[in-house]
């Protein structure tokens, strides 16, 4: 029987192993470490870092700013996990039923923007939402409803949902395309068993297609939290955080201490908040939604 390459003893496969090893360790581990090391230092980017312990922490909870970019995240976490999820599974659901042709149409066009990169999204939406020239004002005062035109990332109370909608518009069909293949694994036979038990489609769907499509479920939260918690391109290049903080996020502003303020070390600490962030989270979505599949198997 002709041996596989790697069925040699242990050593010889970490001689396999060893590049990506090093390489993984360069370029993932060496960044954290000295992202932990330099939030330990107040660092201009010119003179030698000088210690500071915990200061920087110790700034960071006592900054307002920084808790208003928690809360701008939190309620970002909406636009970048809850509509997607929603939207997607929902749609996933009723694109099924339809025929191979047109769910592939149905599914590239609404996947298709996923593959753009959000910077020039955010650019191609700031141009949309101009309160001057932009096309949805436009048809606002085109059907009459020109009291509804705002200056939507210019307005307090709109800017933050304005950035998620398009964040929405970006991961629902990314969604869509997870759920529709967590929907092909599951066995055909249970749809069958309950459309002759005279099951209605809602029943089918809450009953059947929803608890078996938790894994996808759990892969597509931690995708989107994880999107979530590192936004930056989006809204950087559609708002820069503003009006007034209304759409600072924690990456955002550490952009602003770190690249405009000098403040290299503080800029770190956020950094090492957010990593910490979303460990925890993933964490938590991990043991919730893992343990129900569990339960459920």
């Amino acid at each position: 029987m002709k041996r596989s390459a790697l069925d040699g003893s242990q050593q010889t496969n970490f001689i396999y192993l060893l590049p990506g090893l090093l390489f993984y360790a360069a370029f993932v581990f060496g960044p954290i470490i000295a992202a932990l090391g330099l939030s330990l230092t107040s660092w201009d980017g010119l003179s030698m870092p000088k210690w500071v312990g915990l200061g920087n922490y110790v700034d960071l909870f006592s900054d307002s700013r920084f808790y208003i970019a928690l809360r701008n995240n939190a309620e970002l976490m909406i636009f970048y996990c809850v509509l997607p999820l929603v939207l997607g599974i929902t749609l996933a659901a009723c694109v099924w039923n339809l025929k191979q042709r047109e769910q592939l149409a149905l599914r590239t066009f609404l996947f298709l923007p996923y593959i753009m990169p959000t910077a020039v999204l955010g650019i191609i939406w700031a141009w949309l939402y101009n309160p001057a020239f932009g096309p949805f004002n436009q048809f606002l005062r085109a059907v009459g409803l020109g009291a509804f035109a705002l200056p939507w990332l210019g307005d307090f109370n709109f800017v933050l949902p304005a950035v998620g909608i398009v964040a929405t518009w970006y991961f629902f069909g990314f969604c869509m395309v997870i759920f529709l293949t967590g929907i092909q694994r599951i066995d055909p036979s249970l749809f069958d068993a309950a459309k002759v038990d005279g099951a209605s489609a809602r029943k089918t769907f809450f009953w059947i297609t929803l608890p078996l499509l938790l894994p996808e479920i759990r892969v597509v939260l931690l995708l989107t939290v994880i999107a979530s918690i590192k936004s930056f391109d989006l809204i950087f290049t559609m708002t820069r955080g503003g009006p007034a903080n209304a759409t600072l996020v924690p990456n955002i502003y550490m952009y602003q201490l770190g690249f405009e303020l000098n403040r290299f070390g503080a800029a770190a600490a956020i950094a090492i908040v957010g990593a910490v962030l979303t460990f925890i989270i993933n964490f938590a979505i991990h043991r919730l939604v893992g343990s129900q599949n569990k339960g459920r198997a």
